[in-house]
């Protein structure tokens, strides 16, 4: 009987490197074109989202205090919510004015090829109240997915590039779980899975293992050269064809000046002011500490369809 000395050494050479993405893969390149023609039929709230990565809207909606579906109806249009939006607008760095328009334009048609086609406007209909992508916040969310495509995990970059349609949907509509999708563009292995969303996306089979398997690049990385959103010569991004400046419309402005010399909105009852003073305050005693849950499902329609995280 051989002693353990004897015994053939265990093979403790280090795994394989992964290769690193490029942001320059036919999908990567894919969601960053959907994200460029179609920011102006996007809702709000992935507008934002894109605008924040890789801020979470939800954990930024818990750093404040206030409830997720409370931020998301507020992007939705359903309610005003002032403070929140006057709050959100400081975390994005842009004035209160800019982030309504955002919310209270209209979003632009697609045409048969998904491209955003604002329509002409009416006469006397003001330039304001109809999305065209040259908002600050939808500028930040196309220049932000240039650089940070190859840092974002493989679930964000198909849904990007499947956009309108959510991978939610896309399961659906294929006889599958989407907790199935989801875990298979994690890194589970699912043969069945893979195949029909690189059928779905028109791409080959290896080419959407690639992106899955390949190690995602730290946020803020710079992007490769020659990818979409590289510093040029003089260290700048590159202008985006077909958008103009990161200056937002006549109207806009007008609604800066209006909002700036406009006294801050006021409540019968106070109860805003005496929130906001509740805020400020340091809490007596501090909130005892709770991990957060994974999400027991994944997110529904009417949200994004898709992780960010």
């Amino acid at each position: 009987m051989l002693r353990d000395s004897a015994r053939a050494p265990l093979d403790l050479a280090p795994p394989a490197p992964r290769p690193q993405r490029t942001g320059r893969t036919a999908i990567e390149r894919a969601a960053v074109a959907r994200v460029s023609e179609a920011v102006a039929a996007m809702p709000a709230s992935l507008v934002v989202q894109l605008a924040l990565w890789p801020d979470e809207l939800a954990r930024w909606a818990r750093a404040e205090r206030a409830a997720e579906s409370l931020v998301y109806n507020m992007l939705a249009g359903r309610k005003p919510y002032v403070r929140t939006r006057e709050r959100l607008a400081a975390r994005l760095g842009v004035p209160t004015g800019v982030l309504a328009q955002l919310i209270e334009a209209a979003p632009a048609p697609l045409d048969a090829a998904g491209r955003a086609r604002p329509r002409p406007l009416a006469p006397g209909e003001l330039a304001w109240r109809q999305r065209r992508g040259a908002n600050p916040i939808e500028l930040a969310a196309r220049h932000g997915v240039e650089r940070e495509i190859a840092a974002m995990p493989a679930a964000t970059v198909v849904g990007l590039a499947l956009w309108p349609e959510t991978l939610t949907a896309w399961a659906r509509s294929e006889g599958l779980h989407a907790s199935a999708v989801w875990a298979a563009l994690a890194g589970t292995p699912s043969e069945l899975v893979t195949r029909r969303l690189a059928g779905r996306l028109g791409v080959a089979w290896r080419e959407l293992i690639g992106l899955i398997e390949a190690e995602r690049l730290p946020a803020g990385s710079p992007p490769a050269p020659g990818a979409r959103g590289a510093p040029g010569p003089t260290g700048a991004s590159p202008a985006v064809p077909g958008v103009p400046a990161a200056v937002p419309d006549a109207e806009i402005d007008a609604e800066r000046g209006r909002e700036a010399s406009a006294p801050p909105a006021a409540h019968a009852d106070g109860a805003a002011d005496a929130a906001a003073a509740a805020r400020a305050a340091p809490p007596a005693v501090a909130p005892p500490f709770r991990p957060a849950r994974p999400p027991r499902r994944p997110p529904s329609d009417d949200q994004l369809g898709f992780d960010l995280r």
